[in-house]
C-alpha cells in the first residue's frame, strides 16, 4: 500500500437519523454518490457508490449504525456493522476511530474505545484524497456535536483506550484470560454466500447460532461475503477481513494481522490469549478447479490416478506449495508462537484414500499432493489424527446441503507445534430447520502446553 499513516478520531452525540447514509467526516465528495443497495451472494447492506472514489468516510448508517468506508480510485473496503450494540445515534457521546497503518497494510476501526474490526489493506493504493477534512453540522433538522482529531500516524489500541478513558472516566477491559489459556475450540467453516442463502436475516441468525452452540472461541472463515461485520458483531467476537472471501473471528484480541500469499485465498493473524501468550492462526481457501468430484460420480469415463494428481498440480497443489513456501517463517517458529491453518483445502486428504478405503473411491488409492504437502512440512491433521478409523468416522464436510454430491472431507484444521496437541474433533453438518451452508464445519478442541 503506497501511503503514510494516519488517525482519525471524533466524538459525536447525536440522535438524527437519515436513510441516505450521511457523511459525519470525510475527506471525499461521499453524498454526492448514488444510493445502492449491494446485497448478493457476496455483499449485503446499503451504501453509496462513491465508496470507490479515493478518500475516507464515517458516515451515520440508515439504521442509526454507523458507517466506515475508504476508497483508492479503484478498490473500496466497507464496514457496516448492525446497529445492536453499534448504535450511535442515541444522544450518547460515542467515540468512532480509525488508524491506517501501511507498513502493517491494515485499518483498525474502534468504537467507544473498543477495536472492533481489522481491515487488511492488501491491494489498495493511498486512501487520502488530499481534501480538507469535511465535518457534518447537522443531519436533516437535528444539530451534531461532533469533535474530530487527525493525527499524523497509526494510533495503537492502547492509545485509543487510553484516550476514551481519559474523557470518560470508564476503563475498558480487553478479553484477555486472566491465566494462560490451555484449551481452545477452533472452527473452520465455509459459509456459503455470506451464509444467506436461506435469506439475508434468517440465513445470518442460524450461521451466528451455529457458531455460538459450537463453544468455538475462533473461527477461520470462508466466503463471508459482506456478513462478517454481523457474525462477528453477533458473537461479541474480534474480527479481521483479510479478503471479501476470507475473515477471523476470535474471542480474544487480535495483535497483528498477516497478508500472505493472495488475500482472496490466505492470510492470518496473530491473537493474544493471556498476557504474553500468542498463537498464529491463518484462514485459508484455495481453488475450487479441478472438480475431481464429478469426475468420481461419472462411473462411466475412466479415471487414473495419474490424472487426478496431474489436475490437482495444475491449481491446488501448486497454490499449497506458494503458501507453504511463504509461511515458512511461521513454521520455523511454532514451538515458540503455535500455528494453526484451517479452511476449506477443496482437496481430499491422502489419509482418507488409502487401500483400506479403496472401494469407497472406485477402487483409487490417492496420493492427494495438498494434505501431504501439509504433513511433509510438518502439520497435523487435527480430525484424523482423533478420527484413525476412516470408514467408522470419515468425516465428510462436502455436502450436507446436496445429497447427490460427491462425498469427501475437504475442510480441515491443521496444527504446527508442539504446544498444540488436539483433544477432540467433530464435523458438524446439522441444524434445525436447516443447515444454512453447502459446507459442514469442523470443530477441533486443542489443548496448549
Amino acid at each position: 500500500m503506497d501511503a503514510t499513516a494516519f488517525t482519525v478520531s471524533l466524538w459525536l452525540c447525536t440522535t438524527a437519523s437519515s436513510a441516505d447514509i450521511p457523511a459525519l467526516v470525510s475527506d471525499k465528495d461521499w453524498d454526492t454518490g448514488n444510493l445502492t443497495d449491494v446485497t448478493s451472494n457476496h455483499d449485503l447492506g446499503m451504501t453509496r457508490s462513491s465508496g470507490s472514489d479515493k478518500g475516507w468516510v464515517v458516515a451515520l448508517g440508515a439504521d442509526g449504525g454507523w458507517v466506515w468506508n475508504v476508497g483508492d480510485g479503484e478498490s473500496r473496503l466497507d464496514f457496516r456493522p448492525p446497529p445492536v450494540g453499534a448504535g450511535i445515534a442515541d444522544g450518547v457521546w460515542h467515540m468512532l476511530a480509525f488508524s491506517i497503518d501501511p507498513a502493517a497494510a491494515e485499518a483498525r476501526l474502534y468504537r467507544d474505545g473498543v477495536n472492533v474490526a481489522v481491515y487488511s489493506l492488501a491491494g489498495l493504493k493511498d486512501v487520502r484524497s488530499g481534501a480538507e477534512p469535511i465535518v457534518s453540522t447537522t443531519i436533516g433538522a437535528k444539530d451534531l456535536q461532533i469533535d474530530v482529531q487527525i493525527e499524523a500516524f497509526a494510533e495503537t489500541a492502547e492509545q485509543i483506550r487510553s484516550r476514551w478513558s481519559l474523557r470518560t472516566g470508564k476503563s475498558i477491559g480487553e478479553a484477555l484470560a486472566e491465566q494462560p489459556v490451555d484449551h481452545l475450540r477452533v472452527m473452520a467453516w465455509n459459509i456459503w454466500h455470506g451464509g444467506r442463502r436461506d435469506g439475508d436475516e434468517a440465513g445470518l441468525q442460524a450461521t451466528i447460532e451455529v457458531i455460538r452452540s459450537s463453544g468455538a472461541d475462533v473461527v477461520a472463515m470462508q466466503e463471508t461475503y459482506g456478513s462478517g461485520a454481523h457474525i462477528a458483531a453477533g458473537l461479541g467476537f474480534y474480527y479481521y477481513l483479510r479478503s471479501s472471501n476470507l475473515s477471523i473471528m476470535s474471542r480474544y484480541p487480535i495483535r497483528q494481522t498477516h497478508d500472505l500469499y493472495d488475500p482472496f485465498r490466505f492470510g492470518g493473524v496473530t491473537i493474544e490469549l493471556a498476557a504474553g501468550q500468542l498463537l498464529n492462526l491463518f484462514s485459508l481457501w484455495i481453488h475450487y478447479l479441478p472438480d475431481y468430484g464429478g469426475r468420481m460420480k461419472d462411473s462411466t469415463t475412466p479415471v487414473t490416478v495419474d490424472q487426478l494428481l496431474e489436475e490437482e498440480m495444475q491449481t491446488r497443489g501448486r497454490e499449497i506449495d506458494e503458501i507453504l513456501s511463504l509461511l515458512q517463517h511461521f513454521v520455523s517458529d511454532s514451538d515458540g508462537t503455535p500455528l494453526v491453518v484451517a479452511g476449506d483445502f477443496n482437496s481430499p486428504s491422502h489419509l482418507d484414500w488409502e487401500h483400506n478405503t479403496a472401494s469407497l473411491h472406485r477402487g483409487l488409492v490417492v496420493p492427494w499432493p495438498v494434505s501431504r504437502a501439509m504433513a511433509k512440512a510438518g502439520f497435523v491433521d487435527a480430525f484424523r489424527s482423533i478420527h484413525t478409523d476412516v470408514v467408522d468416522e470419515p468425516g465428510y464436510t462436502w455436502s450436507p446441503r446436496f445429497s447427490q454430491a460427491w462425498k469427501d472431507r475437504i475442510d480441515y484444521v491443521y496444527l504446527h507445534g508442539s504446544a498444540l496437541e488436539p483433544r477432540a474433533a467433530k464435523v458438524r453438518g446439522y441444524q434445525e430447520p436447516q443447515w444454512p451452508s453447502d459446507h459442514a464445519a469442523v470443530v477441533v478442541d486443542i489443548s496448549i502446553d
